[in-house]
């Protein structure tokens, strides 16, 4: 699954694709001497971050792709999850545990991944997210 040192995975715009991507999880966690404990965290994680830029990113287009990347040092894993679509502003997705929210659809993955992550980042242009992970 892993084709370069540079740990990327690239995946069409498909929920299917998942499957590819829990193996390129599972596959990191070996390769970086992971503890297994981690895997669900990291997974949750990588998932929603996939599920947003194949769904609200690239529209569910299947021609364009999501670029998956992990890289890891002294037991932080960083990933980043990039999309084709036009971005987004983070600062307009509500928060999910607001009473007003509750019933919606959307916001939860970004919430998720900024609970659940040690650092969570976007790039200027909004179709690029970047968390870091820590795992011991």
């Amino acid at each position: 699954m892993i084709n370069n040192p540079q740990n990327i995975l690239i995946i069409q715009s498909e929920i299917s694709e998942l499957k590819k991507v829990e193996l390129f999880v599972k596959e990191i966690i070996q390769k970086y001497d992971i503890h297994k404990r981690c895997f669900n965290k990291i997974y949750l994680c990588v998932s929603e971050a996939v599920i947003n830029s194949i769904k609200h990113g690239n529209k569910s287009d299947k021609k364009k792709n999501v670029i998956i990347e992990a890289s890891c040092k002294r037991n932080i894993l960083e990933l980043k999850i990039e999309d084709e679509g036009e971005g987004f502003d983070v600062n307009e997705v509500k928060n999910p545990t607001k009473n007003s929210n509750l019933k919606n659809e959307s916001g939860r993955g970004i919430f998720i991944i900024r609970n659940m992550s040690n650092k969570l980042e976007y790039n200027e242009k909004g179709n690029r997210i970047q968390f870091k992970i820590e795992c011991k």
